[in-house]
C-alpha cells in the first residue's frame, strides 16, 4: 500500500495501472489507527491526520473535499484484520462503507489478512475481491533481477549475484519455500548480497537473518534521535527477543503457517516487564515502564516483533519466532542441561506447532548429543508406529539437516529402515508411506548422507521401480547424468523405451 502511495507521489500512475492523465491524490489510512478515535468521521481523521503527524497547520478550506468531489483520490485503507475486537470492527466497516459511498467516484483500496475478515463485510458486487499470491517462481526471478538491478551500477557484477542466488535457490529447497514470502526473500537477498553466500544450514540461515534484521532496525538514521528505552541497550534485544519468542510459541498455535502466535498487549507488557526485571535486575514497575517503551519501539521500527492488530503483537513470521524459540533452549542447554533438549522432544515429537523447532534445536547438537536425540525419537512411544512410522520419518528430517552423528551404524540403522519401506511389498505400507519416504530420501540431497542414502536404494536392485530409482538418482547427486542416459534412449529403436524417456523428462 505504501508503494501505491509513493508511485502516485512520484507521479507515476501507470506503474499502478491508473492514466497519467489525471493528477492523483493518494490518501493512506492504518485501520488500526481509524479505529483508535471511533468518535470523529473518516474525513475529519485524515484532516486531523494531516495537521498533527505532518505538520500541517492549517489546510486550504475544503481541500480534501475537493479531490475527493472530483474523483481523483486513490483511498488507502490498510489491515482491517487489524481490529481485533469483532464489535469495534464492524464499526469501522460500517464506517468506511458510508465514507466510500459518500465519495464513489474515487478509486479504493481495502486489505485484510483473512483471519481478520468475512466476505459479508464489502458486497463482491461493489467491491471485488482479490488474494494476495505467495511468489511463484516467475515473480522470484523478477524480483532478484530487479532487486540486483537497482542495487549494483556494474551489469556483469549484478549478473554474477543474480546467478549466483539463482543456483542456491534453485539447489536448496527449503530456502526457495521462504523465498516465496516477500519480506524473506528480501532478506535472503540481503544476506546474499553482503556475505556472498547463504548458509545452507537452516539454523545458520536465519540466525544471520535475525542479525539482518536487528542491524538495519538499529542503524536506521533515526534511531539514535528516538532512543528512549532507560535500560536496554542494543546488546540486550537478541537475548530479549529469544525469550519472549520461547514463551510466546508456548502459547500455542492460531493455525496461520506463516504468522506468529498473536498475544494481547497487556500480556505480552507484563511477561515481558518480568523478563526485562531479571535481565537487567530491576524493580517490577521500572520493567514494566521499560517494557512498554520498548513494544513502542518496536512497533514504530518494524523490527523482529511488529504490531498485527490493535493491542496484538506478533513475530513478523513464524520462522522467527520457532528458530528464536530453539534458541532460547540451546541456550538452557549450555548450563549442563541436555535433559531439557530431551524433556522438549519427549513432550512436543509429532506437534506440528513444534515440529520445526525441535528439527532446529536438533540440527545444533554436538555429534554424541545427536546420537542421544536420534536414539530418543527413534524409541518414542508414538502410537501405531509400526503402521504410520512416524518417529522413523522425523529421524530422517534430522538428517536432512545435515546433522553430524557419532554412531554411523545409527545413521545406517534409519536409511535402511527407509528404504526397506520403499522396497516393502506388505500391503499396510500403502502410497501415503511410499510418498512419505520419497518425500524423506529427497530432502537428504546436498547433504552429508546425500551418497549413503543413493547407494542403499541402488543395492536394493530391481526392487525399486526404474522410473522411480531415476527420480532417485536425479534427487540424489546424479542428474546429470539421468539426464544425458535419458536423452540417449529418446534415441532407442524401442518405442517403449523413448515413451519411459519422454515420461521421466517430464
Amino acid at each position: 500500500m505504501s508503494y501505491f502511495a509513493v508511485m502516485l507521489a512520484r507521479k507515476q500512475p501507470e506503474k499502478l495501472g491508473l492514466t497519467a492523465q489525471v493528477d492523483w491524490l493518494p490518501i493512506l489510512l492504518r485501520i488500526r489507527d481509524l479505529a483508535r478515535i471511533p468518535d470523529i468521521g473518516i474525513l475529519d481523521f485524515i484532516e486531523q491526520f494531516v495537521q498533527k503527524t505532518l505538520g500541517i497547520a492549517v489546510l486550504p478550506v475544503g481541500f480534501f473535499e475537493h479531490w475527493l468531489k472530483e474523483g481523483k483520490a486513490l483511498i488507502l485503507l490498510d489491515g482491517l484484520d487489524e481490529v481485533a475486537n469483532p464489535a469495534k470492527r464492524e464499526k469501522i466497516v460500517d464506517k468506511i462503507r458510508c465514507f466510500l459511498g459518500q465519495f464513489q467516484q474515487n478509486r479504493a483500496i481495502i486489505t485484510s489478512r483473512p483471519a481478520g475478515y468475512r466476505r459479508d463485510f464489502f458486497h463482491t458486487t461493489e467491491f471485488p475481491h482479490y488474494w494476495l499470491q505467495k511468489f511463484d517462481q516467475e515473480r522470484i526471478q523478477l524480483f532478484i533481477e530487479q532487486w540486483y538491478n537497482s542495487r549494483i551500477r556494474d551489469p556483469k557484477e549484478a549478473q554474477r549475484f543474480k546467478d549466483s542466488l539463482r543456483e542456491v535457490l534453485e539447489e536448496q529447497e527449503r530456502i526457495q519455500l521462504l523465498a516465496q514470502n516477500p519480506l524473506l526473500l528480501t532478506i535472503i537477498a540481503l544476506i546474499h548480497r553482503y556475505e556472498a553466500y547463504l548458509p545452507r544450514k537452516r539454523y545458520k540461515l536465519y540466525d544471520r537473518a535475525v542479525k539482518t534484521l536487528l542491524t538495519n532496525w538499529e542503524k536506521r538514521k533515526d534511531v539514535d534521535e528516538h532512543w528512549q528505552l532507560e535500560y536496554l541497550t542494543r546488546d540486550d534485544l537478541e537475548r530479549l527477543m529469544k525469550r519472549l519468542a520461547y514463551w510466546i510459541h508456548c502459547q500455542g498455535d492460531t493455525g496461520d503457517k506463516e504468522g506468529g502466535t498473536l498475544i494481547d498487549r497487556d500480556k505480552l507488557i507484563s511477561k515481558l516487564g518480568k523478563f526485562i526485571a531479571k535481565q537487567k535486575q530491576l524493580e517490577l514497575y521500572q520493567a514494566k515502564e521499560e517494557a512498554k517503551r520498548f513494544l513502542q519501539l518496536v512497533q514504530n521500527r518494524a523490527g523482529l516483533l511488529n504490531e498485527q492488530g490493535q493491542d496484538y503483537y506478533a513475530f513478523v513470521h513464524k520462522t522467527f519466532q520457532e528458530y528464536l524459540a530453539a534458541e532460547e533452549i540451546i541456550y538452557l542447554q549450555e548450563n549442563n542441561n541436555f535433559k531439557k533438549v530431551l524433556k522438549h522432544i519427549q513432550q512436543y515429537l509429532h506437534n506440528p506447532h513444534w515440529r520445526e523447532v525441535l528439527l532446529l534445536l536438533i540440527a545444533q547438537q554436538k555429534p554424541k548429543k545427536a546420537t542421544k536425540v536420534l536414539k530418543a525419537i527413534l524409541g518414542h512411544d508414538t502410537p501405531y508406529e509400526n503402521w504410520l512410522h512416524r518417529n522413523l520419518f522425523f529421524a530422517g528430517s534430522c538428517l536432512a539437516e545435515d546433522i553430524q552423528v557419532a554412531d554411523e551404524d545409527l545413521v545406517t540403522e534409519i536409511l535402511q529402515q527407509l528404504v526397506a519401506l520403499e522396497i516393502s511389498e506388505n500391503e499396510l505400507v500403502g502410497g501415503r508411506i511410499r510418498y512419505q519416504v520419497k518425500q524423506t530420501l529427497f530432502s537428504l540431497s546436498k547433504s552429508r548422507f546425500e551418497k549413503q542414502a543413493l547407494e542403499l536404494v541402488k543395492a536394493a536392485g530391481d526392487k525399486v521401480e526404474e522410473e522411480r530409482l531415476w527420480k532417485y538418482q536425479a534427487e540424489l547427486g546424479e542428474k546429470k547424468a539421468v539426464i544425458e542416459m535419458l536423452l540417449e534412449q529418446l534415441a532407442d529403436e524401442d518405442v517403449e523405451v523413448r515413451t519411459s524417456a519422454v515420461k521421466a523428462l517430464g
